[in-house]
C-alpha cells in the first residue's frame, strides 16, 4: 500500500471516528446514562421526583397506591409535600404532609412506612394514566401523569393500606 493510500485511509478512520460520536470523550452518547427505573420522572428546583407511578389495589380497583422517590438536593432548605391536587374523578384518602429535608430522600409507598392512597369511585383501570400535582409548601406545584400498574410482576410485593373505617353514624335522640 502506497503512502498515499494509507494517509488517506488514516483521514478517513479518523473522520468516521469523529463524526459517528464514538469519540466524543466523557460526553459520548453511549456513556451518559439516563433516568432508570419504572415511571416518571422530574426535576422541579432542588427536588428530584423518580419513578413515579401507581399500584391498583387488587381487592378494590377503586384505590391505588402511589410510588415514587423524593430527593431534595438543597444543602440548607427543607419543603414539604402538603397537598396533591386530582382530577375532578380522583381523589386523595386522607391527609398528605411529608417533609422533605435538606439532603435527605424520601420513598413513599415502598420502603417507607409513608403511604398516598388515590381513590375513585368510577375506578381505576390498570394501563391508564392519572393526572396529579403535587403541591409543595415552597409554593411549586409539580404536575405528574402517572401510569396505573396492576399488581402484579415487580408490583406484587407492595403494600396498599386498607381503607380507613368510615365513623358510625351518631346516635338520634329518641322523641319520648
Amino acid at each position: 500500500m502506497s503512502r498515499k493510500h494509507f494517509a488517506f485511509a488514516v483521514v478517513l478512520s479518523a473522520t468516521t471516528l469523529l463524526t459517528s460520536g464514538c469519540a466524543a470523550g466523557f460526553n459520548a452518547a453511549t456513556n451518559t446514562q439516563r433516568d432508570s427505573g419504572n415511571g416518571r420522572s422530574v426535576d422541579v428546583g432542588s427536588l428530584q421526583i423518580r419513578s413515579a407511578t401507581v399500584v391498583l389495589d387488587p381487592a378494590d380497583p377503586t384505590r391505588a397506591s402511589v410510588l415514587m422517590t423524593i430527593i431534595n438536593n438543597d444543602d440548607t432548605l427543607d419543603d414539604t409535600l402538603i397537598g396533591i391536587a386530582t382530577a375532578d374523578t380522583v381523589g386523595v384518602e386522607g391527609e398528605v404532609r411529608i417533609s422533605l429535608a435538606a439532603k435527605q430522600v424520601v420513598n413513599i409507598g415502598f420502603n417507607s412506612e409513608i403511604r398516598i392512597v388515590l381513590t375513585s369511585e368510577s375506578g381505576l383501570v390498570p394501563g391508564q394514566f392519572v393526572n396529579v400535582s403535587l403541591i409543595l409548601d415552597s409554593g411549586q406545584s409539580v404536575p405528574l401523569s402517572m401510569v396505573i400498574n396492576e399488581k402484579t410482576g415487580i408490583y406484587a410485593d407492595i403494600q396498599i393500606p386498607a381503607r380507613a373505617a368510615q365513623p358510625a353514624p351518631a346516635p338520634t335522640p329518641s322523641a319520648s
